[in-house]
């Protein structure tokens, strides 16, 4: 288990690096330039001359790969430059109720649980958990719908040890987050060893930091 790709309607990840790049790129032109100065400095007043290596590691490409990595991980959810990039922050862990329903569409189960969303820039991990099962998703989109965010995923369910009832499958969920991603509504249905359906109702928790 671990986090995988996706993708956001609307969104140009590609636009983004384009940006990146051309800031890391100043930004390495920048550095270059004053480490220069700096040593053309000391060279005139007399210190012992430092080889011209040391200015190796200030290339545009080593610029990149920092800013990209701190922006994938933590950038992209400050609030200005998420209003920006477009893609809300739905990470955290979010308290769950939920209904199932059988093949004869009549409301059979109550249950509770726990969804951790992890989320960066470019990957997000989904997993549920409840006193019976766990599942974590294998895909994922993000999709804006007016001032709500729609997310839809696939995943993979396990039971615990001790739930002869239940089977291992695959299913599919959709989430509507409410503007202010304080809560949100979904519905889900199995397949491939368990056949059922049904609805849920989220609320956060804490906020994901990583």
């Amino acid at each position: 288990m671990s986090e995988h790709e996706y993708s956001v309607v609307g969104h140009s990840r590609s636009k983004i690096g384009m940006y990146i790049a051309f800031f890391a790129g100043t930004i390495a032109g920048a550095l270059t330039v004053g480490a220069g100065l700096i040593l053309t400095l000391a060279r005139d007043a007399g210190y012992q001359s430092l080889p011209e290596f040391v200015l190796w590691p200030v290339t545009g490409a080593a610029v990149f790969g920092i800013m990209f990595l701190l922006f994938d991980r933590f950038g992209w959810r400050w609030w200005g430059i998420r209003s920006v990039v477009g893609i809300p922050d739905v990470s955290g862990t979010w308290s769950l109720d939920g209904v199932s329903y059988g093949q004869d569409h009549q409301p059979k189960w109550q249950w509770s649980g726990q969804v951790e969303i992890t989320q960066k820039y470019e990957k997000i991990f989904v997993c549920l958990r409840t006193a019976q099962s766990g599942s974590h998703s294998i895909s994922a989109a993000l999709v804006p719908e007016g001032r709500r965010y729609r997310l839809i995923y696939s995943y993979r369910n396990q039971p615990k040890p001790g739930e002869p009832e239940l089977q291992a499958h695959i299913g599919h969920c959709e989430l509507l987050f409410e503007p202010g991603l304080q809560s949100a509504e979904g519905s889900y249905f199995n397949g491939g060893g368990r056949f059922t359906y049904g609805t849920m109702n989220l609320k956060r928790g804490v906020p994901d930091a990583a």
